[in-house]
């Protein structure tokens, strides 16, 4: 076998610049694997925020992926897009890859034009389309993360001209997984993910338990992560039937998900819509049996009677009704535990997703000026132009620096 080449003997690469934001869930996971596999692979890439937050700052650190953050409470829209668009300069990315939100896709208007540009969505509901739809002429590509989803963009009287793209996600891979449910033990159920309830509907879960409860059985509910409905959820799912446990984590790591994972035995997911759920993918990499919503974007790429349970986004207490079922049937549970982790294995590596990825770009490296300054125009579609005009501009970054 030959050597590989020293790095700074390799052919030339794209390189390629994310813009998303960051907030704790299955967007931000999806930034953290893709570039730390690029990396890698030594592909350059940074990820470029238009907000301060970043629950996965060691995750990326430890992956050796620089992001750069905008502080979007102390900087008016104006000033954060001339700064995201200074970094993005100073990186010279011939890619130019807009993920999440609206400011996300705003940065494709000053792109240059030849450098490839695309947006992608990630969950199937009318707010995600809605967002992208304005920017479809400023797009070399659209990316949809399931089937469904790249078939909506086909049904877009917008993007009728622009490349429609299905690139899958991937996880990474246990190196040894043990099927679950055969040790006798309580269930341990994992709900993890942004407590939410538009999408995530985790309100749901006190309906949930309830059937639980009555049916007596013993489990250990873990619900992992953070958000508006943490405090709501964790004063009122409480159980005193014998057996029974229900807590919770608070945010978690991106390195310490594994872990997690390795002690639980179902994902539990009661969402209305998902682009792909990814944190059920990563729980059936690691042998965790889903019992999640019968969605049509995302979940039957990974789900089927084989791999798990679906359950009916009307039913609320069919979820109940899979976890008692399972807690009844331990050889079941065993058999798609060991389904669902060959089925991640198989198809939602890390590799296979970064092949995915680098397979559809452009296969000539273009040279790319990008300017030194940039003229910044008021959002898309926004209603009241004139309140980015400026002298508005002059009386918003005083009222920022009052409210600091």
């Amino acid at each position: 076998m030959s050597n590989p080449l020293p790095i700074d003997a390799m052919p030339p690469t794209h390189r390629i610049a994310f813009v998303s934001g960051l907030a704790f869930g299955g967007s931000t996971t999806f930034l953290c694997n893709l570039t730390g596999e690029l990396t890698m692979r030594h592909v350059p890439v940074v990820v470029v925020s238009p907000e301060n937050e970043n629950p996965f700052a060691s995750d990326f650190e430890r992956k050796g992926v620089k992001v750069f953050l905008h502080d979007n409470r102390g900087m008016i829209f104006e000033d954060r897009m001339a700064a995201m668009l200074r970094t993005l300069a100073e990186f010279q990315p011939t890619i130019v890859v807009s993920c999440l939100g609206a400011t996300s896709y705003e940065v494709l208007r000053y792109v240059p034009s030849n450098v490839h540009r695309m947006g992608i969505v990630q969950s199937d509901h009318t707010i995600f389309y809605d967002a992208i739809r304005p920017f479809a002429g400023f797009m070399d590509a659209a990316v949809g993360v399931s089937t469904p989803i790249a078939a909506q963009f086909a049904a877009m009287d917008e993007f009728h001209n622009v490349p429609k793209l299905c690139l899958l996600h991937g996880v990474a891979m246990p190196s040894t997984v043990v099927p679950r449910g055969l040790d006798g033990h309580p269930l341990r159920i994992l709900y993890f993910g942004r407590i939410t309830h538009p999408q995530k509907r985790v309100r749901l879960f006190l309906d949930i338990l309830e059937v639980l409860k009555k049916s007596g059985i013993p489990f250990k509910w873990t619900i992992a992560g953070e958000g508006e409905e943490r405090n709501f959820l964790e004063a009122n799912m409480k159980t005193d039937v014998p057996g029974q446990d229900v807590s919770f984590t608070g945010p978690i790591r991106y390195a310490d998900v594994p872990a997690l994972l390795d002690r639980h035995d179902i994902c539990l997911l009661a969402s209305d819509c998902e682009g792909f759920g990814l944190s059920v993918l990563e729980a059936m990499g690691h042998g965790l049996v889903p019992v999640v919503s019968d969605l049509p974007a995302g979940i039957p790429e990974m789900v089927d009677k084989t791999t798990g349970i679906l359950v009916s986004v009307d039913d609320v207490e069919g979820y109940a009704r899979a976890i008692i079922h399972l807690h009844e049937h331990r050889n079941e549970l065993a058999a798609k535990s060991t389904a669902a982790h060959e089925r991640v294995k198989t198809k939602f590596s890390l590799a296979a997703m970064a092949d995915r990825w680098l397979a559809v770009l452009p296969k000539t490296i273009p040279t790319v000026e990008w300017p030194d300054k940039f003229k910044i125009q008021p959002p898309l579609k926004v209603p009241h132009p004139i309140y980015f005009s400026p002298p508005m501009r002059v009386l918003r970054r005083l009222a920022m620096k009052v409210r600091r």
